[in-house]
């Protein structure tokens, strides 16, 4: 599987899952909010901290119910400056998602280090063309989407050239119901793709993205807030701070015990080892010339010179000096 590169975060196999904490709209239009859901991603140690950028009259007709609510949501070219200095200061990567053309080319020229863009754009092939030909590595969620469609919005972006790219498993539903979640939808993405796969989480607990951390994923998107009380369209099924904090520990928690798959002896083992493991004994004392055999030979514990499974290999063997009974047998006690 490839890996992509986000500045110095590298993503894909063999690397630690890299985890979005999407602060989507959660700002509720308040520049300080923002600044607020940035340092608390950055606490609760998330590798990048998103937020959503769109042109209202680009993406609703004005006439739209929820135009003027998502017109108060929209941020100057200044503030985004000072939220992107503000995560850079809390060593936190700030990711935004663009909804359109105008919006992408604002967070380009910002120098945004990577797209991330939502379920709802992966068949708007134009702007997902517009995208790619920033060569900037993209990271795309497919809820949603079949087969057919992820394939062509996937040949979309290499159309463009090698452009880094991740997909994301993803279920459009806010929340999204653990029976409905799918995890294993990731694996089929596995299977198609070679890109780093991940997991857009919907869900209201750890469950979903902990079974998707166990399949590999390589990318963990989920909400975050400062409180489930807060107005505003996702608050209520957002991850609260305390929560969110557990939720990528959890994460790191999981990718130590999953280890590198190489059996070696640990150091925990070690102790268990030496009083677990047999080793070849003389069951009664054996003089210098007799044959060792199965009457004058024991396996037993603790571990000693010579294994257990080296006991067929010892049998008929010339012992070259006597042998104290029970004690254990050294390669140099018989002929080789």
């Amino acid at each position: 599987m490839k890996r992509i590169q986000i500045q110095n975060r590298v993503i894909g196999p063999g690397n630690p899952c890299f985890i979005i904490a999407e602060a989507g709209l959660n700002h509720n239009g308040n520049p300080e909010l923002a600044a607020k859901l940035i340092e608390t991603a950055a606490r609760c140690k998330a590798d990048a901290v998103k937020f959503q950028t769109y042109t209202t009259r680009e993406l609703f007709a004005p006439d739209h119910p929820d135009y003027e609510k998502f017109e108060k949501h929209v941020f100057t070219r200044e503030i985004y400056e000072d939220l992107m200095q503000h995560a850079e200061r809390n060593d936190i990567l700030f990711l935004s998602t663009p909804f359109d053309e105008a919006s992408a080319d604002l967070l380009e020229s910002l120098g945004i280090p990577a797209f991330k863009i939502g379920s709802g754009e992966l068949t708007h092939l134009r702007f997902l063309k517009h995208l790619a030909s920033k060569k900037k590595p993209m990271i795309l969620s497919t809820g949603m989407a079949t087969d057919e469609q992820v394939d062509k919005a996937v040949a979309v972006v290499q159309s463009m050239g090698d452009i880094p790219l991740a997909l994301l498993h993803c279920v459009s539903a806010y929340p999204c119901p653990l029976e409905e979640a799918n995890v294993h939808r990731m694996s089929a993405l596995m299977e198609r793709y070679d890109f780093p796969i991940g997991y857009s989480d919907h869900t209201e607990s750890n469950t979903a993205a902990m079974a998707a951390v166990s399949l590999g994923a390589c990318i963990i998107e989920k909400h975050i807030t400062l409180s489930h009380h807060l107005p505003g369209w996702d608050h209520n099924f957002s991850t609260e701070p305390e929560a969110f904090k557990r939720y990528v520990q959890t994460i790191r928690d999981i990718e130590t015990a999953l280890g590198t798959g190489e059996k070696k002896l640990t150091p925990s083992e070690i102790l268990v080892h030496e009083i677990a493991r047999r080793s070849i004994y003389a069951r009664k004392s054996i003089q210098a010339g007799e044959a060792l055999t199965q009457e004058n030979l024991i396996v037993r514990r603790p571990v000693g010179p010579l294994s257990a499974d080296q006991f067929e290999s010892v049998l008929g063997k010339t012992a070259l000096r006597s042998i104290s009974k029970g004690t254990a047998l050294h390669p140099q006690d018989f002929e080789n």
